[in-house]
């Protein structure tokens, strides 16, 4: 039997099982994506919150394992309005995404950094740092891109037109779409927030280098915000 112990997570999504039941996706720091049952918690005072961090323990010889126990590590996090799309935005980019039991703690410390700043950001600020915490998902599922050199190896310059490349990087071009500046912004997270036209370019990007991995099926969150 597999038995882990207290292993701190964030529940991303939540629906119900056979009856009084509930089957939970978290996103943990060192297993990755897990599902596991709730036995008894429709009909138990448990509460079990998204967007705070928990610890967890679960157990069971099968694919599908039992919650234990758990307890809260962080402070409760209501979210609203845009800040709760943005969030729910995030988690339905990890269940679809991640697969189930594959450690990613680099991207979880990424993701616990993101939902802890979200409330205390302005709209351009929010879009910004959802772009990074796409880069960082990328990068960990294997699909980073080179932001410091170009295809050929050059060092990418600010002043110059960039052209993005499918499966190779970017190439510069005197009709390229992208400046330089705002993939230098990448790599670099603590300048400044991108301007409007630097935010679009940042969203058709990470949109274009998702959509392969997503497929066709929409994002139920994708049409609510700035997101999509």
């Amino acid at each position: 039997m597999t038995r882990i112990e207290n292993s701190p997570a964030f529940l991303i999504h939540r629906r119900m099982y056979q009856g009084s039941s509930l089957l939970l996706d978290f996103f943990t720091k060192s297993h990755g994506r897990v599902r596991l049952i709730a036995r008894g918690a429709r009909s138990s005072k448990m509460s079990l919150q998204m967007f705070q961090c928990l610890s967890i323990s679960f157990k069971g010889k099968s694919d599908l394992k039992s919650l234990s126990q758990w307890e809260i590590l962080d402070e409760p996090r209501r979210l609203l309005g845009d800040d709760l799309i943005l969030a729910i935005y995030a988690n339905e980019l990890l269940i679809r995404l991640l697969p189930e039991g594959d450690e990613y703690s680099e991207l979880f410390n990424a993701y616990w950094l993101y939902i802890k700043n979200i409330k205390n950001k302005s709209n351009p600020e929010k879009e910004y740092s959802l772009r990074i915490f796409e880069n960082q998902l990328l990068l960990e599922l294997g699909y980073g891109l080179d932001f410091k050199d170009d295809i050929e190896g050059t060092p990418i310059k600010g002043s110059v037109l960039y052209d993005f490349i499918e499966d190779q990087g970017f190439s510069a071009q005197t009709e390229g779409k992208i400046l330089g500046r705002i993939l230098l912004n990448i790599v670099s997270p603590n300048q400044a927030t991108p301007d409007s036209e630097g935010l679009n370019t940042l969203k058709k990007l990470n949109r274009k280098r998702l959509k392969p991995l997503l497929g066709d099926k929409p994002l139920k969150s994708k049409e609510l915000f700035f997101v999509n």
